[in-house]
């Protein structure tokens, strides 16, 4: 149960719709309800839940997220090491 609460408080660095994403995708829903949900394409869904494990991995790490980046750029930050 630790571990469920401190995972719980990653998602407050994401954003909302981020954040419904993950969370949604976490529950084990799946990518088409996922879309509909939240009203965007399954390419746009990916990218941010995407966006959403780096953020989260770079705070684990000590580092805030460039803001004035994209998400595609901050997944590629993340990625390339």
């Amino acid at each position: 149960i630790d571990e469920m609460d401190e995972a719980l408080n990653w998602l407050r660095w994401l954003e909302a719709d981020v954040t419904k994403i993950v969370w949604l995708r976490a529950s084990g829903e799946r990518w088409k309800k996922i879309c509909w949900e939240v009203g965007l394409r399954r390419t746009a869904v990916h990218q941010r839940y995407h966006f959403g494990h780096c953020v989260i991995t770079l705070r684990l790490n000590g580092q805030a997220p460039p803001r004035d980046c994209s998400r595609r750029r901050v997944i590629a930050m993340v990625q390339s090491g």
